[in-house]
């Protein structure tokens, strides 16, 4: 969608897209085995002149150098080719090669203009069976041609992407790709062509010119250059008639179009689909673009994704993928560059297991939030909530657990419906409430080593200095994220196989980039690592208690139940859903973490009912403290005892 922008922006920061090719052949004497090159005699010349001494070639943008060349005497087949356009010098004599690439063009402002010497064309400097891009030219020593702004002849087009191509399977033109881009649509947009289409090149750099007179072009293409096109109705309304249709396919190996996350191409084909000056965005019904590759492996999955020029990523807003075996249809709204990005999951969904984790997650965040919600509310009504720590930092984690599962369902919406700038911001929200749940917990499991193991004052470590942790921490990691790329946060895809397919994917505003992924996932497992021998002491605590009653060992075990569901402990599974276990596993972990903020609801309902008895039938809602070891006198010995 940018690439036309990209055009205007360079369209006066480059020299001209016309590239020329001599060759010919050069008698050689002895000590006159070099290659000289400089900058031109002109501004827009291009000379290449023979002498005893040298070979010298003169031409704009070239600074100067030297090439020591064979040193025996005898006659050498040479060619020299340029594009100057892309800044390509390929220098060929013999059997020894020269390329330089130049990292930018000099601005012609600073080019030195000297006149090359006359010389005179003997028998021992002519330059014979000379031609120019493939045309014979007379013999002579001395040769110069005009750099022509752009190329418009089917043949010198089809001999520069020829060139190009052959640039490409060597893997020359590593952090070139925008520079490479322009010249491929500067030069379809001005080659004369005489039929309604015309293909150019051929390995690794291919491109057809399609004439659109009719609208029957734009319905259906056949199968071109690998790939198959269906346009909807709707573009002829938006291309004007006579405007022609552009399609490029390269075989990337990485060099022009690589990403931060350095993302695995299918077959490394990269499609390019424009229409000469017209922008293509936003359009109602979809343009199919389906892609022919070898089979894929069992655990990998094919999306659809466009090169975004401005922030120089793959980016798959806009765009919906079906696979299939060998083929994979992208349905998009846009025109611009596309290809199919391998993604590797460990393991694979079947649809109808997804269907049920999803139903589950669903209902369980749902239930977790309103049990969340009704659990603030009471906690709120306590008399005793402002001057008990414990029970703010309760209330501070439900809060989080809140917006976790508020925001989960909210991503799970809008990564079905993959609108980018709405699934960065939800994808946020998300990382952020997942980080302030796992502060929280860790918060929850510092309190209880404060109350119960070690018992030091509570003044020490005030509520406020625990919430710029809970909410401040997450806070900066988030910002941090965001500054450093705000495109590590976005629609991310979890492979599925379903009936029809090979296999498929499902989408979720989340953390799209690796590395953010993997520190995520250590700042979550030091929190559960840290909780669990939290546990640990708890759990020794609780051994060294004499339980006289059954329905004081009950109590032990749910306060037990709850303090693991407080600490966050179930997340731990997480990381044990592997191979056999898998599917158990994940059913496992969406039931205990979905169901969350019941779980603390429901332990808070058990250990506040022998509390409540024991008042003298208030209906006051204040006596409802079963975690504050140390601060509520109304409750039982034994309870006393079990919490702290």
């Amino acid at each position: 969608m940018s690439l036309l922008f990209l055009l205007l922006l360079l369209h006066e920061l480059m020299p001209g897209t016309q590239g020329l090719s001599l060759c010919g052949w050069r008698t050689q004497e002895s000590g006159g085995n070099k290659l000289q090159y400089s900058a031109g005699s002109g501004e827009d010349t291009f000379t290449v002149v023979n002498t005893e001494k040298a070979l010298i070639v003169y031409s704009p943008f070239l600074s100067s150098n030297e090439i020591v060349l064979q040193p025996l005497r005898g006659t050498y087949l040479f060619c020299v080719h340029w594009i100057p356009a892309l800044g390509i010098f390929n220098f060929t004599y013999g059997v020894t090669k020269s390329h330089i690439m130049q990292t930018s063009p000099q601005t012609r402002s600073n080019l030195l203009q000297p006149t090359p010497p006359s010389y005179t064309c003997d028998s021992s400097t002519l330059l014979f069976d000379v031609t120019i891009n493939g045309q014979p030219l007379n013999n002579s020593c001395n040769f110069t041609f005009p750099l022509l702004s752009t190329a418009t002849d089917m043949k010198n087009v089809e001999h520069d992407i020829s060139q190009v191509a052959d640039y490409l399977d060597k893997n020359h033109f590593s952090g070139k790709g925008r520079m490479l881009r322009y010249w491929i649509e500067t030069v379809l947009s001005n080659v004369t062509i005489e039929e309604n289409s015309h293909h150019f090149g051929k390995g690794s750099l291919q491109a057809a010119v399609y004439k659109l007179n009719s609208s029957d072009v734009l319905i259906s293409l056949p199968d071109c250059l690998g790939v198959s096109l269906s346009f909807p109705k709707q573009l002829m309304e938006t291309v004007n008639t006579g405007t022609r249709l552009h399609v490029v396919r390269i075989l990337d190996s990485g060099a022009l179009f690589q990403d931060a996350a350095n993302n695995t191409v299918v077959d490394s084909q990269v499609i390019g689909i424009t229409f000469e000056g017209t922008q293509v965005s936003n359009l109602s019904e979809d343009i199919v673009i389906t892609f022919h590759h070898q089979p894929l492996q069992v655990n990998s999955s094919p999306v659809c994704v466009f090169w975004d020029e401005l922030s120089e990523n793959w980016r798959m807003d806009g765009c919906n993928t079906v696979p299939g075996e060998v083929r994979t249809e992208c349905r998009c709204n846009h025109l611009t560059y596309f290809a199919l990005l391998m993604q590797i999951s460990s393991e694979v969904i079947p649809e109808v297991h997804l269907v049920m984790l999803s139903v589950l997650t669903f209902a369980g965040c749902s239930i977790s939030a309103v049990s969340c919600f009704f659990t603030i509310i009471w906690i709120c009504c306590s008399r005793k909530m402002q001057s008990n720590p414990t029970l703010q930092i309760h209330l501070n984690l439900l809060g989080a657990v809140l917006l976790l599962d508020l925001s989960f369902i909210l991503s799970a919406v809008l990564g079905a419906l993959e609108e980018r700038s709405l699934c960065i911001s939800s994808a946020a929200v998300l990382h952020f409430a997942l980080l302030c749940t796992f502060s929280w917990m860790a918060i929850e499991g510092f309190n209880l080593y404060r109350l119960v193991v070690k018992v030091f004052p509570a003044s020490s470590v005030t509520t406020i200095k625990l919430a710029l942790v809970g909410w401040g921490v997450p806070i900066l990691i988030v910002a941090a994220v965001m500054l450093m790329d705000q495109e590590s946060y976005g629609v991310s895809s979890i492979a599925v196989e379903r009936p029809s397919f090979h296999n498929s994917t499902a989408s979720i505003c989340w953390l799209t980039e690796p590395i953010v992924h993997v520190l995520n996932l250590g700042f979550c497992a030091a929190i559960l690592l840290f909780n669990a021998c939290m546990m640990v002491a708890m759990t020794r605590r609780v051994l060294r208690l004499t339980a006289h009653t059954r329905t004081e060992k009950i109590r032990h075990c749910v306060t037990l139940l709850g303090l693991t569901c407080m600490l966050g402990l179930p997340w731990g599974l997480a990381f044990f859903a592997h191979g056999a276990l898998y599917l158990t596993v994940q059913y496992i972990f969406s039931i205990l973490n979905a169901l969350q903020g019941l779980f603390i609801f429901l332990w808070y309902c058990a250990l506040s009912q022998p509390s409540a008895k024991k008042q003298s039938h208030s209906s006051d809602c204040t006596s409802a403290t079963p975690a504050s070891p140390r601060a509520e006198q109304s409750l039982s010995s034994d309870h006393k005892k079990l919490l702290g």
